[in-house]
């Protein structure tokens, strides 16, 4: 069994999406000093790789404590769309997703990832049509996750591919790193977030695992 690290690292002065509040991961008890460590984090929900649920944008939708761990926990596959062209990913990009059984997350590997602290990260970034977030919804997924910012571009204030798949039920993950370290399918996908009062969004670990 291999367990593979999807996940960027939380600390002050990495990227955030703009406007959001930047983190701030402070050691505020030494060993030396205290006879312990402890640190104190000021950060959003949306900071780095995290998962978003439909609460995000649904009044009434189940937030992070009303779900449980297996909403986040399944078999995933990922899509190799390195090769696209464009700065959108259609229904015909994921077609071969169509063709796995028993899938539960489709991880969209753009290569956007290699991008991270730098300025371009959050600015043209590959994004979901509207026919591709409904070919994903449609697959009876758990969620899907990308390597990328979010679904939607990043001036998007509709939302429609976020829209789109959470009212189909899935959550998304974004900001995931390192997809390529992944077989194409048959691992098993985690995303655990912290069990947040009316969470609409987590920080995660995200990992998989290859059996």
């Amino acid at each position: 069994m291999q367990t593979i690290d999807l996940s960027h690292t939380i600390r002050t002065g990495m990227p955030v999406f703009p406007g959001d509040e930047a983190p701030n991961v402070r050691r505020t008890h030494f060993v030396k000093k205290h006879g312990f460590a402890q640190t104190s984090l000021t950060l959003a929900t949306h900071t780095g790789t995290h998962v978003d649920a439909a609460a995000h944008l649904f009044l009434e939708a189940p937030t992070l404590n009303e779900l449980g761990p297996d909403n986040f926990t399944g078999w995933g596959a990922v899509i190799d769309l390195t090769a696209l062209d464009g700065p959108f990913i259609d229904q015909p990009d994921l077609a071969p997703l169509a063709d796995i059984d028993s899938l539960d997350f489709a991880l969209l590997r753009t290569g956007w990832d290699r991008h991270w602290n730098t300025d371009r990260y959050y600015r043209d970034f590959p994004a979901l049509t509207r026919t591709a977030a409904s070919f994903l919804a449609g697959l009876g997924l758990k969620g899907i996750g990308l390597d990328t910012p979010s679904p939607d571009p990043v001036d998007s204030h509709e939302l429609p591919a976020h829209r789109i798949l959470f009212d189909h039920g899935l959550v998304i993950v974004e900001n995931l790193t390192h997809l390529g370290d992944l077989p194409s399918e048959s691992f098993l996908f985690c995303c655990q977030p912290l069990k947040i009062a009316d969470g609409e969004a987590s920080p995660c670990r995200a990992v998989g695992i290859a059996l």
